[in-house]
């Protein structure tokens, strides 16, 4: 291989790359937006822009340090973290999204827990990773701070060998100290059997202190029950080599558990609620022996007994405390990771206990905590703007994937849930420089009657009276037609819904949108799909009588698909005018990045310019959904992004700003990364032999790598567990404190 052309063509790309980043960077800027108000039912939605809530966690931490703790919460479905900043002056909403604490935070992948294992007062989290368990310590002072403390995961001596302690991406484990000596254990299924083992922490017995995490296996069948493989039926007093009532080790194929260990009976010993795949209600174990060394002697049927807890799918039950008066609630939501095994809505219940003393008595007090408080559609949200009652100002329509209908088990035992899609509109009651939406309709168009899933409207006159008629794409790539009958300035009043429109089919899932390419006079037609690509149709017809006729099914060589996350894209466009007048594309995706295009032509053997593929580094869930305009009319463009959980955040214009920091600043200690983009190993040289500390940070400021090492002049960093997309590296040398570098480094995938 010629390296230098090697080394050359590398280098060349990083300037591309940062190039296009720039142009990003430069030409929009977003932040954040917690308004406009948004009214529903008659209630003024506090996170109304969160983005939705489908199956989460919660964790507890003081962010603002005020001395409150906060609210984490984390949604497996596209692995969102979602600050909330406690407000104890509020009676009616506790908690208010404060996504600007979301860059204090590592990367969690499946589900996590925030612990204080080293006893200093502040909450250490706990995440999943490939084969086992991620650590991370709380390093932070008057805010987070969090440095990985295991690399690649924790291990545990099984045997006579230290090996990986397994949890799979199905798995909540119990993290949790079970013989009192103040260090966390862990409990976690074997991963191939139905007997929990239990892992001791040997920090207090090895080094005198909490601030290890050593574990030890001392129990194979902790609690003395197996759990069967093919339901969620418990066999009590059953273990291998210690019962007449065993099962055969071999049998076993476990499939995912949820553990919550909680005193139910208010004896002082923790009894267990285990949470099984595919079930509504957990099983819930009484332990007759101790937290150590548990023996569940008796099983409770339903729990607790006003309400019992019954919520597809997978429930994984928490005993925190979430009201912060002092005392654990119960709560409760979905753990499948499945996309279409859960109730999507309705699905954070919260208990609070009204008992005095001893046995906890849990009354249910919300289906939907948090999710009363933001838009949330179920599953998927696609927001489209416009103006829907033609009063000049600008209203949103928001489709979804579908609300749960039900939940069943088929005769071959497999579980099956079916929804529904829905229209809300939500009219702009506020001024052209301050809007504010009130949810008009949560029917819109009647489109529920249809029993579509996945609707995605778009509007346009198409019967030439000056009044916007809407197509709905849908799960099944068919459109209907919805024309409206009112007089130009009114409320749309539709015609019955016709099916199969023009005869197009772009594939499953369509999203379609209109746009109005430069130089042409009628609409065009372009539309999303499953695949990931987009299909173009040109009006051969005329405004009032359009005649769509297929022109190419990729259009623009646009595929958003990354087959590292999915076969499928769910490729949603979003054309907008740039400050320029020019035509940019946003595409959002399967992955949850919005892939940004410009030079947009109409021609069939287009290929529009790549900028990026993941626009301003947003990143809020799967099955991202776009939409533009400029609401407040300030003259900088406003970007909606629906996802899957169901909701919509919403991201204000602002005046562009710079990429953050100098290109190079290399100077003192001659820092050079190779190769870079880096897909792998990298490696990271200076010009001199010294004590290094490197860290890799995010676009977020999250230290996502750090390394150091002494008496070097080379250090190698592995980005194999890194998202694709641009870092920085710092290093600074431990004798020279004025040394410090800093240097972009991007990773491809």
């Amino acid at each position: 291989m010629n390296f230098r052309l090697f080394f050359l063509s590398m280098t060349m790309l990083v300037l591309l790359l940062n190039r296009s980043i720039a142009q990003d960077v430069n030409e929009f800027g977003f932040l954040p937006w917690s308004g406009p108000d948004v009214l529903a039912n008659g209630i003024n939605l506090e996170n109304a822009w969160a983005g939705g809530l489908n199956n989460v966690q919660a964790g507890k931490i003081d962010l603002n340090n005020d001395g409150f703790d906060d609210l984490i919460i984390f949604d497996r479905h596209g692995d969102r973290l979602l600050p909330f900043i406690f407000n104890p002056e509020s009676v009616v909403n506790q908690y208010n999204y404060a996504p600007e604490y979301r860059r204090f935070f590592p990367q969690v992948k499946q589900w996590f827990q925030l612990l204080d294992y080293n006893d200093d007062g502040k909450p250490d989290l706990f995440t999943y990773t490939p084969g086992g368990i991620l650590a991370f310590k709380n390093i932070g002072t008057d805010q987070p701070a969090f440095e990985q403390v295991v690399d690649p995961y924790i291990t545990s001596l099984q045997g006579n060998i230290f090996t990986n302690l397994l949890v799979t991406y199905v798995d909540y484990p119990a993290i949790q100290d079970m013989d009192g000596d103040g260090d966390l254990d862990i409990l976690t299924f074997w991963g191939l059997g139905s007997y929990v083992n239990l892992h001791k922490n040997m920090s207090m017995e090895l080094y005198g202190n909490t601030d290890s995490l050593v574990f030890h296996k001392v129990e194979g069948c902790w609690g003395r029950f197996a759990e069967n493989p093919e339901s969620n039926e418990i066999y009590l007093d059953t273990c291998y080599q210690k019962s007449e009532n065993q099962i055969i080790k071999s049998d076993p194929k476990h499939t995912g558990s949820t553990f919550c260990l909680i005193d139910l009976n208010g004896n002082g010993t923790n009894d267990l609620i285990l949470g099984d795949v595919d079930y509504s209600s957990p099983a819930f174990l009484i332990n007759g022996g101790s937290d150590f060394d548990a023996f569940m002697t008796s099983q409770i049927s339903e729990y607790p007994e006003t309400t019992p807890i019954d919520i597809w799918s997978f429930p994984l039950v928490q005993h925190i405390d979430i009201t912060n008066y002092g005392r654990k609630e119960l709560m409760v939501s979905p753990f499948d990771p499945g996309l279409t095994k859960s109730a999507g809505y309705n699905s954070v219940w919260l208990y609070e206990d009204v008992s005095d003393a001893g046995a906890p008595d849990f009354r249910l007090i919300s289906k939907s905590f948090l999710q009363n408080t933001m838009i949330d559609m179920g599953f998927g949200a696609y927001p489209v703007f416009a103006d829907i009652n033609q009063d000049g100002l600008t209203d949103m329509v928001v489709g979804n994937f579908g609300y749960n209908d039900s939940c069943n088990v088929n005769l071959n035992g497999q579980l099956k849930c079916y929804y529904s899609g829905r229209l809300h509109l939500y009219i702009n009651n506020g001024t052209i420089s301050e809007p504010s939406f009130i949810l008009a309709d949560d029917d819109f168009a009647g489109a529920s009657a249809l029993r579509l899933r996945g609707l995605y409207p778009a509007f346009a006159d198409l019967d030439g009276n000056g009044s916007l008629d809407m197509i709905l794409g849908n799960e099944t790539g068919s459109l209907w037609y919805f024309q409206n009958l009112a007089l130009p300035g009114q409320l749309p009043v539709y015609a019955s819904a016709v099916n199969n429109w023009q005869s197009i089919d772009a594939g499953e899932n369509s999203t379609p949108v209109f746009v109005k390419f430069p130089g042409e006079e009628l609409l065009s037609l372009v539309i999303g799909n499953a695949d990931g690509k987009l299909v173009y149709y040109r009006n051969s017809g005329t405004a009032a009588n359009p005649d769509y006729v297929l022109i190419t099914d990729f259009f623009g060589m646009v595929n958003v698909t990354d087959p590292q996350v999915s076969y499928t894209g769910h490729s949603v466009p979003c054309f907008f005018e740039g400050k320029d007048g020019k035509l940019n594309l946003l595409v959002g995706s399967e992955s949850g990045m919005i892939f940004h295009y410009k030079n947009i032509s109409p021609s069939s053997e287009a290929t529009f310019d790549l900028v990026s593929n993941h626009f301003m580094y947003i990143s809020e869930g799967i099955r991202t959904s776009p939409a533009v305009t400029d609401i407040n009319s300030d003259g900088y463009i406003d970007l909606a992004t629906g996802n899957y959980s169901g909701g919509v955040v919403l991201f204000k214009g602002k005046l562009p700003g710079p990429i953050g920091i100098s290109e190079e600043n290399n100077s003192k200690t001659g820092m050079h990364i190779y190769p870079n983009p880096a897909n792998g190993i990298f490696e990271i040289r200076f010009e001199y032999i010294g004590d290094w500390e490197v860290k890799i940070v995010d676009l977020h400021g999250r230290i996502v790598k750090r390394q150091k090492a002494e008496g070097i002049s080379r250090i190698q960093f592995d980005s194999g567990n890194l998202s694709a997309g641009l870092y920085y590296v710092f290093a600074v040398e431990q004798q020279r404190a004025a040394s410090v570098s800093a240097q972009k480094i991007v990773i491809i995938r």
